[in-house]
């Protein structure tokens, strides 16, 4: 199915709004996460510094104390990284570390390395100060924020392919709506067609008076005044003012039946009717002549030629029967949303069961559907 230019925009709309607001919540997420890596990174190099620091200051105090000997240019040469010793005039005694160190700090970074400055030897062995320097620091943190923006580029990759498959589902229901209302629109221009173009055939007609051709116009202008009517009812219900009343349904019933009779004849089918008792229902009565109006008249348009309709009234149940094409599992519950045609080779503009369903529902009538694929419907209305 096609988009048209106005759901496109709608599409787009929706899927900039969709990226936008899970691109800032993903960004706060990664800014927030890479401020918890890089705390705890940094908290972890601290902490392994200081751990080697207090091990070494704590050599070099039993050194000093036992009298056992204690080379600070080993331990300096066999350190993995930089290290070093100095005294309490903040000069180097042993050291591999080629920065200046701000011996008022503990714990620093100097361009791209941390720098720890550990006191606790206390003068030991002529030690006051161990500096430990950690190399690396700023390579690391790149690579950690070259982490976190990759999986933040690919999460969004992953985010987007879903989010147009989310607009192209939001989108769906618009576009099948449009498609309907496109087919509504071209279905009633078919439907329109016919009825004015035998109107006017009739009216230029040579013999403008013979029974034949006032039988024609008058099924003409019936068959628009009954379009009209169902377009009224829908469009109009709630500003039309009802005159709800005991009405007798069976007197009603012919009475539609005197025309609709005769569109069954030009298939070729007959209506039976079975009036086996009266039925009484308040109800407005243009709402019930359009309930059993769209009944028959589907019983109608979607019977075989020479096909039989059976209509019975007894127990206050009301029963339609055709011996038409039936309907599908599938349509049973579309059949009454509005537009919705099950079968296109039949014309009608779908809203006839949709009319239908209203009266149902507004007037508390029950609705039961009995169909079979080829053989027929029965549709059973309890008043």
């Amino acid at each position: 199915m096609y988009l048209t230019k106005e759901e496109r925009r709608t599409l787009l709309q929706f899927l900039l709004l969709y990226l936008c607001s899970s691109f800032i919540l993903f960004a706060i997420i990664a800014y927030l996460f890479y401020e918890s890596e890089s705390k705890a990174f940094y908290e972890k190099t601290r902490n392994i510094m200081q751990m080697n620091a207090s091990v070494l200051s704590a050599k070099i105090i039993h050194a000093h104390m036992s009298g056992e000997k204690f080379s600070l240019e080993e331990v300096v040469l066999k350190y993995q990284g930089r290290i070093g010793f100095y005294d309490k005039n903040n000069k180097p005694l042993v050291t591999s570390i080629n920065l200046n160190i701000d011996f008022n700090k503990n714990l620093y970074e100097d361009k791209k390395n941390m720098i720890l400055v550990d006191s606790s030897t206390l003068g030991h062995l002529g030690v006051e100060h161990i500096v430990i320097e950690k190399e690396g620091i700023q390579k690391d943190m790149s690579k950690l924020q070259y982490q976190i923006l990759f999986y933040l580029l690919v999460i969004y990759i992953f985010l987007t392919i879903v989010g147009y498959f989310l607009a192209k589902l939001f989108i769906q229901p618009i576009q099948q709506k449009r498609i309907q209302l496109d087919n509504f629109i071209k279905d009633s221009t078919h439907e329109l067609n016919t009825p004015i173009t035998a109107l006017m055939l009739s009216v230029n007609a040579p013999k403008l008076n013979s029974p034949q051709n006032l039988e024609r116009i008058k099924l003409s202008a019936k068959r628009v005044s009954e379009i009209h009517k169902d377009l009224t009812y829908l469009m109009l219900e709630r500003s039309k003012e009802l005159v709800i009343e005991k009405l007798c349904l069976n007197t009603i019933l012919k009475e539609e039946l005197s025309y609709l009779s005769l569109l069954a004849e030009k298939k070729k089918i007959s209506i039976v009717l079975e009036d086996k008792n009266q039925i009484y229902f308040k109800i407005d009565k243009e709402s019930f002549v359009r309930l059993i109006h769209n009944l028959i008249n589907n019983a109608i348009k979607y019977n075989k030629v020479k096909g039989e309709i059976k209509i019975t009234l007894v127990d206050n149940l009301l029963f339609i029967k055709d011996t038409g094409i039936g309907i599908k599992n599938k349509d049973k519950e579309a059949i009454y949303e509005r537009f919705y045609r099950g079968n296109n080779e039949v014309g009608g503009f779908g809203l006839g069961l949709n009319i239908v369903h209203k009266v149902c529902k507004a007037y508390c009538i029950g609705i039961q559907l009995e169909t079979k694929v080829g053989e027929g419907t029965t549709f059973v209305l309890k008043f």
